[in-house]
């Protein structure tokens, strides 16, 4: 005999999981993107590395549908369906963008942190002369990812904005 009640409280349970992974999803998605658009990322990456990239619109669109895939997920295995291929699925795919992340910009986010730091705190300007690791020049342009100096013999360096965070720099006068 087919019992009728349980299969109505799964159906219930499994319309309150869609639900709350839909609201989840936005409200999740909303404070990604107002935080993202409020650190400026976007506008410094635009301005720093002349790229038009929505960094907000993808990182949380990419967030909210992660949490879709789990609430789809929670949803079917409420309703007694096996869900474990779908969670080895989903399991793969964020291990894979975690290993992407990691390995796009091992290099790059060192640069690209020491460059808002150099730009934030001011400490070394365009028009500067300063010495790093042995060389010494004048600063021409600092973005977010390098720092331009010509030195005496008018040869332009780039030196990765990470080494004039990580190794003692002077500064003259």
């Amino acid at each position: 005999m087919i019992n009728y009640t349980e299969i109505l409280i799964k159906v219930l349970g499994a319309f309150l999981i869609l639900i709350l992974g839909l609201i989840a999803g936005q409200v999740v998605s909303n404070i990604v993107r107002k935080f993202i658009k409020g650190t400026e990322i976007s506008k410094t990456v635009e301005d720093q590395l002349k790229l038009k990239v929505a960094i907000e619109r993808y990182a949380s669109a990419t967030l909210k549908y992660i949490i879709y895939l789990i609430t789809v997920i929670l949803i079917l295995g409420q309703l007694g369906i096996p869900t474990k291929i779908l969670q080895i699925i989903l399991i793969i795919f964020l291990i894979l963008i975690v290993i992407f992340i990691i390995l796009a910009f091992k290099d790059w986010l060192p640069n690209l942190m020491a460059g808002f730091y150099i730009l934030r705190t001011e400490k070394v300007n365009i028009g500067d002369v300063i010495k790093v690791k042995g060389i010494k020049g004048r600063v021409i342009k600092i973005n977010l990812l390098e720092t331009k100096i010509e030195t005496n013999n008018n040869e332009l360096i780039f030196i990765p904005n990470s080494n004039i965070t990580n190794f003692e720099v002077t500064k003259e006068k």
